[in-house]
């Protein structure tokens, strides 16, 4: 039955909801807030940034073990019943146990459970969602939803710290818990489906309801594993995770050490980031759904490669240090939402969650690697040239297996 008034997709409350999801799910809000904590977690207890720094390295690795487990859960529960949960768990977690932490041990044991119940709210939850909800404009839809990430690291700092200083950290705690029952739970409720044909609906807004073209399809966990496509992608995330991490890690030292501006401005370098970083999703996420997902990976990571070429040159605050900035936001968009496609477009949905989780371990493994590896090279070597040349080659290396990339044979007839 037709009306007059065209009714908006329900789609895209869909996208809008993982988007205000994302903006507080558990990795978005431990790394963007774990220096504000840290700072005022010395004021209390007086304990050092070196040894309260291997509670996020904690974080990470408690994320990667439960990674494989969120993956299963999706695919067999489905996305809402998995969000729901990892919601409501999460948020017990932040307004329980967080106002417990009085000791370096308690710390640590907090930050790996953050991980392991985190995990349960992070992008991986929302996928299959996603893209059963949209075929032709997944790129776009996958784009606008994980953005959400970026504005809750520009967003959830400042929040943390005027709270912190208002009612102390636990009120923090107890804020961004709030924010997740609040706010995320109902959205999650109201709007994340794991089917259109429940709506009448079918992907990208068509007047029939039906499964998206290849829902049924794709390579269970196993065949996927024999194809070559699968390692190459599972290898260019492991680039990816370590040379994106690295920089991130160490981009604060780097500029400081180089006598590149003060503190402030190159908090202002990094907003800048953050504001392309959300640009560089839409951007992109446009491209992907016009042009061969490879070609269009390609060109994002060679953002990244003319990024640190720029970092080489820079000598001071100006054009170039923006231009750097801009760069280096947009290819972190772009390499993010690539993965989710990348699997989705070339293994299908039947077991998309279990086969992303894998690609996600290998993100996060070579995340948790870039830091303390580029912090070797940097003692290995007085000048940070070679250091960043070593990343600028990773990239390449990145570029060069994307373009090598072969789909599947069931895939091959697919949109790229």
């Amino acid at each position: 039955m037709t009306t007059g008034r065209r009714r908006i997709f329900p789609g895209w409350l869909l996208v809008g909801a993982v988007m205000i999801a994302l903006m507080l799910c558990g990795i978005t809000i431990v790394v963007s807030t774990f220096g504000i904590f840290t700072a005022h977690w010395t004021r209390s207890f007086g304990w050092s940034q070196g040894a309260m720094a291997g509670s996020l390295s904690t974080f990470l690795l408690s994320t990667t073990l439960a990674v494989p487990v969120v993956g299963v859960a999706v695919d067999r529960f489905g996305s809402r019943r998995t969000a729901i949960c990892g919601v409501i768990a999460f948020a017990a977690l932040l307004s329980v146990a967080a106002p417990l932490v009085r000791s370096l041990p308690l710390l640590f044991l907090f930050y790996a459970l953050l991980g392991l119940v985190g995990a349960f709210t992070n992008p991986i939850v929302y996928i299959k969602a996603l893209s059963v909800w949209f075929d032709r404009r997944r790129g776009l839809a996958l784009g606008i939803a994980v953005a959400g990430q970026g504005l809750g690291a520009a967003v959830l700092p400042p929040v943390v710290q005027y709270v912190s200083e208002a009612a102390g950290w636990r009120g923090a705690f107890h804020l961004l818990s709030a924010g997740l029952i609040l706010l995320v739970l109902p959205l999650v409720l109201l709007f994340v489906r794991d089917d259109p044909g429940e709506l009448g609906v079918s992907p990208d807004g068509g007047g029939r309801p039906g499964p998206a073209e290849g829902d049924a399809a794709g390579l269970t966990l196993a065949e996927a594993r024999r194809t070559s496509a699968f390692w190459i992608i599972l290898i260019v995330f492991a680039l990816f995770g370590l040379v994106n991490y690295a920089l991130s890690g160490h981009f604060v030292y780097l500029m400081l050490q180089r006598g590149v501006g003060t503190l402030p401005q190159i908090a202002m370098l990094l907003s800048i980031a953050g504001a392309s970083m959300i640009g560089g999703r839409l951007l992109f996420g446009w491209l992907f759904d016009h042009f061969p997902l490879p070609l269009v990976g390609a060109v994002g990571v060679l953002c990244a490669v003319a990024a640190l070429a720029l970092l080489l040159g820079i000598a001071a605050i100006g054009p170039a240090a923006f231009a750097m900035s801009v760069l280096m936001g947009v290819a972190m968009g772009a390499e993010t939402d690539l993965l989710s496609l990348l699997v989705s477009r070339y293994f299908g949905q039947l077991a998309i969650s279990r086969i992303y989780s894998w690609q996600n371990v290998s993100f996060l493994i070579g995340a948790a690697s870039g830091p303390p590896l580029f912090a070797l090279l940097l003692a290995r070597f007085s000048d940070p040239t070679v250091p960043v040349l070593a990343l600028i080659a990773l990239c390449v290396l990145s570029v060069l297996l994307l373009l090598l990339l072969e789909k599947p044979a069931y895939a091959r007839s697919a949109p790229a």
